[in-house]
């Protein structure tokens, strides 16, 4: 008897995971706290539940970005595959000059970012940060300083500490790729500061040695993915999120499916328990989400 149909079912259920499946040893729901979905929600969302995603948080950087309460109603009447959380711009047009009518959109979108620029104007920073909302930072300067200077990151992250201890609000740091970001969240957690912070899978899998990629922020060196992966380990890191960017892009590397299976690997190579995986891809994101106000379907 032929056992090519079972072979050919088990690559059918490989390659297209439903609802967590890709957890043989134990299901659970997924979020991914940061990807991009432009101006294709149906396409993109149904790319996300085919990799076994129940929903999405997405950015603000879509043609004409998420900047006002208009655009994000319209956005979430759009046909979508997985519960979607749309995230506002933080300033107009994404330029870092003015804020965005906070108050307004606040009880539609689960936080507000720049994600893809630094808002360098730390005054509205402070501004966004007393209304009490989310604010997701992105703090990495574009790819090509970045790549130059690394140590922006930890720099950048550094400046914001410090007015959110000042001012107090529920911050959210974005992609964390920096050895020394992750020894600068540790030591400002151990300090009390009440802050959130996500690493992407190619920050724990790959250095700039072996792909020649763009990524922002940056790939970093072996030190870099080791210490994002004790970050993870030792709760520094409280969630992984995809910042899957739709092709074409100038930027990016993830998409849904390597999302999930780089996470899968951490188990593996021991990195992280499976109780500690569920944390980083739903718990600790369903925390966040319905800290402001939102509620889960799944």
């Amino acid at each position: 008897m032929s056992s090519k149909p079972k072979f050919k079912n088990f690559l059918k259920k490989l390659n297209r995971p439903k609802g967590g499946d890709f957890f043989y040893f134990e299901k659970f729901p997924v979020i991914d706290l940061h990807c991009h979905l432009r101006n294709e929600i149906s396409k993109h969302t149904l790319e996300a539940k085919k990799a076994g995603i129940d929903a999405l948080v997405f950015m603000a950087n879509s043609k004409p970005p998420l900047d006002n309460l208009e655009r994000i109603k319209k956005v979430l009447k759009k046909k979508a595959f997985c519960q979607i959380f749309p995230v506002s711009a933080i300033t107009k047009g994404l330029k870092g000059k003015e804020l965005v009518d906070v108050d307004k959109i606040k009880p539609y979108v689960v936080g507000f970012s720049d994600d893809g620029y630094y808002l360098e104007n730390l005054d509205l920073l402070k501004q966004i940060l007393e209304k009490n909302v989310l604010v997701l930072a992105h703090c990495s300067p574009k790819y090509e300083i970045g790549l130059k200077k690394p140590y922006l990151e930890t720099k950048f992250v550094e400046r914001y500490l410090k007015v959110f201890e000042k001012t107090g609000g529920k911050l959210h740091i974005q992609h964390v790729s920096q050895k020394t970001t992750v020894e600068l969240i540790r030591d400002a957690k151990k300090d009390g500061l009440k802050i959130t912070c996500e690493t992407c899978p190619h920050y724990f899998t790959f250095t700039k040695e072996d792909l020649d990629t763009k990524v922002n922020p940056p790939l970093g060196t072996k030190k870099d993915v080791l210490a994002v992966k004790e970050g993870l380990a030792d709760g520094t890191i409280d969630v992984i999120a995809s910042d899957y960017a739709p092709l074409p892009r100038k930027t990016g590397i993830s998409n849904f499916f390597a999302f999930l299976w780089l996470s899968f690997g951490l188990v593996f190579e021991g990195v992280l328990t499976k109780e500690q995986l569920k944390e980083k891809l739903y718990l600790n994101p369903k925390r966040i989400i319905e800290a402001q106000g939102h509620k889960l379907k799944i």
